[in-house]
C-alpha cells in the first residue's frame, strides 16, 4: 500500500505513513484525516418508523449532529453525539420489543380463553 500524500510505501498494518505521518484512509481515519464515527443515521432512521416515533425522531437529531461536529473540528463532540444517538436507538428498540410484548400476550391469552 501506498501514502495517499508523499507516495511512501506503507505497511498494511500502519495507521499512519511513517514518513508524512498523514493517517491511513480505513483504520479508524476517513479520507479527510479526520477519526472515524459512525453517525447511526440507517438505524436512527428505523426505529423512528418501526419503534418509536418521538424516540426515533430524537436519536436522528444526535445522529445528524455526528457529521457536522467532525466538520467543526469537534471530535470529542462527535464521538459524545454517536453514542447518545446509539442509546437511543437501543432504547427504541427495547420500548418496542415491549410494547409489541404487552399487546401480543393479551392477544394470546383471550384466544385461548376464547378456544376453550
Amino acid at each position: 500500500m501506498f501514502c495517499s500524500e508523499c507516495g511512501a510505501e506503507i505497511n498494511d498494518k500502519a495507521v499512519v505513513c511513517p514518513k508524512c505521518g498523514v493517517p491511513v484512509a480505513g483504520k479508524g481515519f476517513d479520507a479527510n484525516g479526520r477519526p472515524a464515527v459512525p453517525n447511526h443515521m440507517v438505524a436512527a432512521v428505523l426505529t423512528t418508523i418501526f419503534c418509536c416515533l418521538i424516540g426515533g425522531i430524537i436519536a436522528i437529531i444526535y445522529a445528524s449532529q455526528v457529521n457536522t461536529k467532525l466538520a467543526q473540528g469537534d471530535i470529542a463532540g462527535a464521538q459524545s453525539a454517536s453514542k447518545t444517538a446509539m442509546g437511543w436507538i437501543i432504547a427504541n428498540i427495547v420500548l418496542g420489543l415491549l410494547g409489541g410484548l404487552c399487546y401480543i400476550i393479551p392477544v394470546i391469552i383471550a384466544a385461548a380463553a376464547s378456544a376453550t
